[in-house]
């Protein structure tokens, strides 16, 4: 994955021209806050009047299949619906329908991980080379006095990479395990590697959760689907979840890609169970979630000071196995994850017991599930409110119109397609991403805004005719990239 996440937003509308009727409620006989028709955007204007969208709405905005919700109040599941279908003509989406959960199956791993370090089988701290059998990390001088250590591996500062991988697509040869550590054929050739010194940062490292997952097998001697399902999935009650393919007949949401075509055969390959291989239904990812608040109390799935540490950082925003933040009683941990044709968003906040986790079958689904979160926040009284980042709108001149309009290429991530900014001031002017997708853009004192997507564009010159160079920065994100012109409009 490249640095900067840069959303797949496009869809055939006609996928989402009603949403399925809500699956039955977890728990019937509550009665429990709305959300689905407060959907807030990522950006408002500053004394506009407060909007509030349906989720149907918004789907067909976002152009967005179907997706699945559950939400956790009090430390338990308390609701758990599905919206749209799992493909064109398909099936509506329920609360038990299967997604790839992505780079969530990485918390997962770590607590099966940390299960197995309880249980006195693994060490957290100990050098994982000395571990390892049937395979070598390759030596780097930068190991030297640094060593890697499962602890690193689970909070991606063990200095390894790569990043993450692609898929398979169905029908293709699949590598082992130990054919992707090494970048050996049939995987591809990103092998594992020592990129930095373990210890120093952190760097998302897909690679690392992989010798995370062989130092889990070897241990026990067992295959890792069956040994994280006695781990993890079966003692939480995760019972529609897998890191093995589905079983026939099995309600899967079938993935897809940007341009509105469903991913060859429904869906990619991933080997990498560790860091990518999960199959798995919101109520699922919310019971996982809820079950680790609930050890970090009193003890539960692991004794509480393990639980405890999932839940604190090591460095950086990286816990061993989520991403941590927040202060207080606004305190949070989750994760994202991304395969191609899904998107999924686990969050949770152990001071209120509280949280949500939302899967759907769409490249598209990333600023609409913010979105339902905004709305859950809203419902729910979370601890964070979640606002909505207010700009100062300002009318779209002709000098504002030569000054962005043109096409971009950002600097340091080249593989990424060119967008472009084209419009007019009757028009008004759209970001046009290059996939097929665009989005009404809107000007401020600073630069432009997207209110949907919360992407901010700016230049260093505010002043300059035609911008040359613009930051490509989204609501949240620590930094931005940078952008080049590289033609006129």
């Amino acid at each position: 994955m490249n640095r900067i996440e840069i959303a797949k937003l496009v869809l055939c509308a006609a996928l989402v021209l009603a949403p399925a009727p809500a699956a039955a409620q977890v728990n019937a006989s509550q009665r429990l806050p709305t959300f689905e028709n407060g959907l807030r955007r990522a950006i408002v204007a500053r004394n506009a009047p407060a909007e509030r969208f349906a989720i149907s709405d918004r789907m067909a905005r976002w152009r967005v299949p179907g997706l699945s919700v559950a939400i956790i109040d009090n430390c338990e599941v308390v609701d758990a619906r599905g919206f749209g279908v799992t493909r064109v003509n398909g099936a509506f989406v329920q609360a038990d329908t299967l997604f790839q959960a992505a780079s969530i199956s990485k918390p997962v791993a770590a607590l099966g991980a940390l299960r197995l370090v309880e249980q006195g089988d693994l060490s957290l701290d100990a050098d994982v080379r000395t571990q390892l059998r049937g395979w070598a990390l390759p030596d780097s001088p930068l190991l030297v006095g640094h060593p890697v250590t499962l602890r690193g591996i689970l909070s991606h500062s063990a200095g390894l990479g790569p990043r993450g991988y692609g898929g398979y697509e169905i029908g293709a040869q699949l590598p082992t395990l130990r054919q992707t550590l090494d970048g050996a054929p049939p995987a591809r050739p990103k092998p594992v590697l020592v990129e930095y010194t373990p210890g120093s940062d952190w760097r998302y490292s897909g690679g690392g959760y992989l010798v995370a997952q062989l130092l889990m097998t070897e241990t026990t001697g067992r295959a890792f689907p069956g040994l994280m399902h006695d781990l993890v999935l079966a003692p939480i009650g995760m019972n529609n979840s897998s890191f093995e393919q589905p079983r026939a007949g099995a309600m899967v949401a079938f993935g897809h890609n940007a341009n509105g075509e469903m991913i060859p055969g429904g869906w990619h390959l991933y080997p990498e169970l560790a860091a990518a291989g999960l199959w798995s239904t919101a109520p699922d990812l919310a019971a996982f979630a809820a079950a680790v608040m609930r050890a970090s109390q009193s003890g539960g799935i692991v004794e509480a000071h393990i639980a405890t540490e999932m839940l604190e950082a090591e460095i950086g925003p990286r816990s061993m196995g989520f991403v941590v933040g927040g202060e207080g009683r606004a305190r949070h941990f989750g994760h994202d994850g991304t395969n191609e044709g899904y998107n999924a968003m686990l969050i949770a906040y152990p001071e209120t017991c509280q949280g949500a986790a939302l899967m759907a079958n769409s490249d598209n689904a990333k600023p609409l599930m913010s979105e339902i979160l905004r709305a859950i926040a809203d419902a729910y009284h979370w601890p964070d409110p979640m606002l909505s980042a207010e700009q100062e709108g300002v009318a779209i001149t002709p000098d504002i119109v030569t000054r962005y309009m043109g096409q971009y290429q950002f600097a340091d991530i080249p593989d990424v397609a060119p967008f472009r900014i084209v419009g007019s001031v009757a028009d008004g002017l759209t970001f046009d991403r290059g996939d097929g997708f665009s989005e009404p853009l809107l000007a401020s004192p600073q630069g432009l805004f997207a209110p949907d997507s919360g992407v901010l564009f700016t230049t260093p010159d505010p002043s300059a005719q035609r911008a040359q160079q613009i930051t490509y920065l989204r609501l949240g994100a620590s930094s931005g990239a940078d952008a080049e012109r590289v033609s006129p409009p």
